[in-house]
């Protein structure tokens, strides 16, 4: 700071400049035409604040100075300085925080770019300069209109309106995205400022954050190669299933429990164009209503009791670029499908408790183990969700058709839970074997793996003995209406075979007392099937 007046009106100076701890800038004038000289001295010296009468300070603020006026005397020189000494830090502090803001702004990844009242360009960060090609110092002072993206701030100027991810694209043929805000200052707009980026940097950005998902666990785990099976039925859905899988289309995927419909979902996902984004899986049958309402689309902040601050997203936006697997549609509430169609029908969500439509790039394969048609026809499935999301369908036979698959699968499970419990069994006895093959497995192929992991905890024996098959068949809780009896401990393989074919028959039809629709609905074979099977028995039953 610097005092500039009469000799005898800065007398003193020096005191107060001890007490106060201020070096103070003393320019005495002779005369009050030296105003001007005296002015340009305490400029040179980077004076911000000059203290001075009346005839000094309309040039000092002519000059862009800050001034403080002195009355008279020695203690109003004093009263001035103090006076001088807060307006210097106030100075000192915004000066601090229009560095730390010149700091941060220069720092972020976003282009930005403010104008004044008028349209005029007040400030711009070097990013800004980079993607639009522009140079501060050219552009400063200069009308928005000169400029990318000036008529969108001069639009917000004139409206008052904010514009949120807006797509422009610049004349060298990038695309930005644009957030354009007025500044609004007691109800008077006094500027606006914008935001941008360039949307192959929004699409890099998108990219890690998918694999900051897969990090997570949102991950295809099965393959192909894990789906096991040399029967000619395996086979057969195996290649329609990749062939499906390198399509961009949605899948139903129809079985019983059991049969390995998420292995499927898993093995598509992962020969598909999507195998790199995230694969989410999710059971409808598994979670309450209304929270898998908020767990498929996501929340807004204070959408309802307990809300997480900040909202949540919801699974529809985690899968973005990605697979979103829906098994046991069929449990899905009415409500729920209505939201699903919109959802397939227009690529986009809304959150919960929101009013903001979110864009979702999704491919969804959908599971059940129900008649989806002839949910329709009783009115407890929508039918336009069922045309949507019946566009390719993946049938999945039960184990009972593909008997062949048996041995390989049990191998497979054996050596899981030999690894799993820490022992080293080698197989199964053949009239064990025989039995796993005739039984109808209910539970497909989720109760062979549990019959396996039973027989591997249960004995020490190598081979497994066919007897405790035969048990632990019999105590299996899906096990058929009838009970299993001991194999003949000698005798041909064939033979045996058919005897417990026979004998399968037999106890069946007794527990149904001889309704033979209802003997080949538990046995798992058409009726005609079952007739010809009949015919071989020895007893002509």
């Amino acid at each position: 700071m610097g005092i500039l007046d009469l000799p005898e009106m800065i007398r003193g100076a020096a005191t107060l400049e001890e007490i106060l701890g201020l070096e103070i800038i003393r320019v005495p004038l002779q005369t009050f035409d030296q105003i001007d000289q005296g002015i340009d001295i305490l400029v040179r010296h980077g004076v911000d604040v000059v203290i001075g009468n009346i005839c000094v300070l309309p040039s000092a603020a002519a000059r862009g100075l800050q001034t403080v006026l002195i009355l008279c005397g020695q203690e109003a020189i004093a009263q001035a300085l103090q006076e001088a000494r807060k307006v210097f830090a106030v100075r000192s502090r915004e000066k601090a925080q229009a560095e730390e803001i010149r700091t941060i702004i220069n720092f972020v990844d976003n282009g930005i770019i403010a104008v004044d009242a008028q349209g005029k360009i007040s400030a711009l960060n070097p990013m800004a300069e980079r993607i639009l090609g522009l140079n501060h110092a050219e552009v400063i002072g200069q009308p928005a209109a000169s400029i990318p993206l000036g008529a969108r701030l001069e639009k917000a100027i004139a409206s008052g309106k904010t514009e949120i991810g807006e797509v422009e694209i610049l004349k060298n043929g990038t695309r930005v995205a644009v957030n354009v805000m007025p500044i609004i200052v007691n109800t008077r707009v006094t500027g606006a400022v914008t935001t941008f980026q360039e949307i192959s940097s929004l699409q890099m950005l998108d990219q890690k954050v998918r694999r900051s998902l897969r990090d997570r666990g949102h991950v295809a785990k099965y393959r192909f190669a894990d789906i096991l099976g040399p029967s000619p039925r395996t086979k057969a859905v195996v290649e329609r299933a990749k062939r499906f899988g390198r399509v961009d289309a949605t899948v139903l995927i129809c079985g019983e429990t059991g049969v390995g419909k998420e292995y499927f979902a898993h093995a598509m996902h992962n020969v598909s164009p999507r195998r790199e984004g995230p694969f989410i899986a999710v059971n409808c049958a598994a979670v309450p209503e209304n929270l898998l309402e908020s767990e498929l689309f996501g929340y807004a902040e204070g959408a309802f009791t307990g809300a997480k601050k900040g909202g949540k997203q919801g699974l529809f936006e985690l899968a973005h670029g990605g697979t979103i697997f829906l098994d046991e549609i069929s449990e899905m509430s009415e409500r729920l499908q209505t939201r699903l169609l919109r959802v397939l029908q227009e690529h986009e969500v809304m959150r919960l408790g929101d009013d903001r439509v979110i864009p979702v790039d999704i491919r969804v394969i959908a599971a059940t183990n129900r008649d989806l048609r002839k949910m329709v026809e009783e009115n407890r499935f929508r039918a336009d969700l069922y045309y949507r999301i019946n566009v390719l369908t993946l049938i999945i036979p039960p184990l009972r058709e593909r008997m062949e698959d048996i041995p390989v699968l049990a191998e497979n499970f054996l050596q899981v839970f030999n690894k799993k419990f820490d022992k080293n069994l080698k197989g199964i006895e053949p009239r064990g074997m025989e039995l796993l093959i005739s039984y109808p497995w209910p539970g497909n192929i989720r109760e062979l793996r549990n019959i396996m992991e039973r027989l591997v905890i249960l004995t020490d024996e190598d081979p497994i003995p066919a007897d405790l098959v035969a048990e632990c068949l019999h105590a299996s809780p899906a096990r058929p209406a009838f009970p299993l009896r001991a194999l003949p401990a000698e005798g041909n393989p064939a033979q045996t075979l058919a005897c417990l074919e026979e004998q399968a028959i037999r106890d069946v039809l007794a527990s149904v007392h001889g309704n033979k629709k209802r003997a080949a609905q538990i046995l798992g074979v058409s009726r005609t099937t079952l007739w010809r099977r009949l015919k071989k028995c020895t007893d002509n039953l």
